[in-house]
């Protein structure tokens, strides 16, 4: 499995896909970036887990982020080139080319699958605020046809992407569903309700497009009505330093708890059952109007109540009487659903039981497990 992320804090879907294969029988092999303090070579619950010396810049320039990308493609294809006995090899995006790295296994008669995480095209217009009809944009769907083409297998994430990326291979190809279901043996059902401090919670990239100025902002507006409450943001990202600069500025800083950095599934896990409620705040953009994020399965799974941005696959996923949504980009109207959640914590505890009925009926890693381990079987 190669991923350009850290492992196994940086992409908890390669995490799951990579220990389910080890427990049905697989041996697995996971490239991914170098992490501070962990050594080049070592053994995490079973996967045998490879670093690289390359490591993610916190902030880059457009030619930053080619040099990241191209520097991890050649230690991959390097990686890909001397190593011996693989049957299958999943290549996680962004970005998509890196399916290429892993010619030299195709031509041994290794299976290459691509797991679509993200639409590529769209997530670089998001983060380098690119037009789609530029020289380099053009270039980029182009490539990302390419690469989808050039994989035996394709996977992602839901239906509305396996739509898209069967439309953007041309119509030629199909992709698996494989769904961001949450950790089974990590995230289950709390027993009560937490006890005050009344917590906001938001785990996960702190970047701006996924909304979190707007959580910021909305406690800030209803801080005074509800002195006990407090706001946990876990994770890190970009945003995360001039969050914590705003929050200072907004008098609120006493009142935030930000994680040093990014936060294990382990650590979450134990903190997500002290959170009133969890909030999905993405932005409206070209990337977020298919993002269906795993911090959601990871609320509902825990029976954590959850404000949810009204974005067209969020709400196709659960209905209004199981999330509390709020319109897109609405400071105004998430302080106000923020305010709903710590007055009527009864109605919400009701709403969280009929979405966490729904997540195990319809979204359950159990069955997307399944799912994956048919894809390498295949």
């Amino acid at each position: 499995m190669i991923v350009h992320s850290e492992y196994p804090i940086g992409e908890a879907r390669v995490r799951r896909q990579a220990e389910a294969a080890c427990r049905a029988g697989w041996q697995v092999d996971v490239l991914a970036l170098a992490t501070d303090g962990s050594p080049r070579r070592e053994l995490v619950s079973g996967v045998r887990v490879c670093r690289t010396a390359v490591r993610r810049m916190r902030r880059m320039s457009r030619w930053g982020l080619v040099s990241e990308y191209g520097r991890f493609w050649l230690d991959a294809a390097a990686f890909c080139s001397r190593a011996r006995g693989y049957r299958t090899v999943v290549v996680a995006n962004p970005p998509d080319f890196l399916v290429f790295a892993a010619l030299a296994q195709r031509l041994r008669g290794a299976s290459i699958i691509l797991d679509v995480h993200d639409l590529m095209t769209d997530l670089f217009a998001v983060r380098l605020g690119k037009n789609m009809d530029s020289a380099d944009m053009r270039m980029l769907v182009a490539l990302e046809r390419l690469s989808l083409r050039f994989a035996d297998r394709l996977m992602t994430v839901h239906e509305p992407y396996r739509r898209e990326v069967a439309r953007r291979a041309g119509g030629q190809r199909d992709a698996a569903v494989v769904m961001n279901s949450a950790d089974p043996q990590l995230f289950v059902r709390r027993a009560a309700a937490p006890e005050t401090p009344k917590v906001i919670g938001y785990h996960g990239s702190i970047f701006e497009r996924y909304g979190v100025f707007d959580v910021l902002h909305a406690f800030a507006d209803i801080s005074q009505r509800f002195p006990e409450a407090e706001l946990w943001m876990l994770g890190d990202g970009d945003a995360r330093p001039v969050l914590e600069s705003e929050a200072r500025a907004l008098g609120i800083a006493e009142r935030c708890r930000f994680s040093p950095g990014f936060v294990s599934a382990e650590e979450i896990a134990d903190l997500l059952p002290s959170f009133t409620v969890g909030v999905v705040p993405n932005r409206p953009n070209v990337l977020n109007r298919f993002a269906l994020s795993t911090k959601l399965f990871e609320y509902v799974a825990v029976g954590v109540p959850v404000v949810c941005v009204r974005l067209e696959t969020l709400a196709a996923h659960f209905g209004p009487d199981e999330l509390l949504f709020y319109e897109p980009a609405s400071v105004h109207d998430l302080a106000a659903k923020l305010s709903v959640c710590l007055q009527q914590p009864r109605d919400m505890d009701t709403m969280a039981d009929r979405a966490a009925e729904h997540y195990r009926r319809d979204y359950s890693w159990q069955r997307n497990s399944e799912a994956f381990l048919h894809e390498i079987d295949a």
